[in-house]
């Protein structure tokens, strides 16, 4: 899977379906899983420690899981699932619209968000390693780029110094055919 485990972040306020969920999750996932109940908890844990998968619950006590997901993707691009008992068509298109990748309706095969999470985290480390590629390239390219700087530099002085002591010799030669000459 991946070089570190994951992250995972659960907001879930019904302690049964946190318990199953962990319990899944743990078996499938090398993973740190954090368990918090409320959207302020959620926020204060993920400014904290950013997480590579966000889970949320829709019906949150002070905060709607909408609300919650719009402001974590306002932090970073992270995945977020959401979980609703009864969601109308309303909140499954604004949940879309924020970038919720998944909107599971309870009770929700728990193997299909396991399968769903595993891929998600599985794009998500290979656009990390995609990432961190392309930065080593970039940072290999400046290097080659001042290395060749230098060198054309380093370059540019030998060839003034071989013109400058071809100029002198041309001189001394033509001094020597002058006062041979003459």
């Amino acid at each position: 899977m991946a070089d570190s485990p994951y992250k995972i972040l659960l907001v879930e306020p019904d302690a049964e379906v946190l318990e199953i969920i962990v319990k899944a999750l743990s078996q499938r996932f090398d993973a740190y899983i954090t368990c918090v109940s409320t959207a302020e908890a959620c926020l204060d844990t993920e400014l904290l420690e950013p997480h590579d998968l966000v889970i949320t619950d829709l019906d949150l006590a002070e905060q709607d899981g909408l609300e919650l997901s719009e402001q974590l993707m306002s932090l970073s691009d992270r995945p977020v699932f959401l979980l609703a008992d009864d969601p109308d068509q309303d909140d499954i298109v604004h949940a879309m619209r924020v970038g919720v990748r998944q909107v599971f309706i309870k009770p929700f095969p728990v193997r299909e968000l396991l399968d769903l999470a595993e891929q998600t985290l599985r794009a998500r480390a290979l656009k990390r390693a995609q990432i961190v590629r392309h930065q080593r390239t970039r940072d290999l390219l400046r290097h080659v780029i001042r290395d060749r700087r230098d060198l054309n530099q380093r370059i540019e002085l030998i060839c003034r110094d071989l013109v400058g002591a071809h100029r002198r010799l041309v001189h001394r030669v033509l001094d020597r055919e002058d006062t041979q000459v003459g």
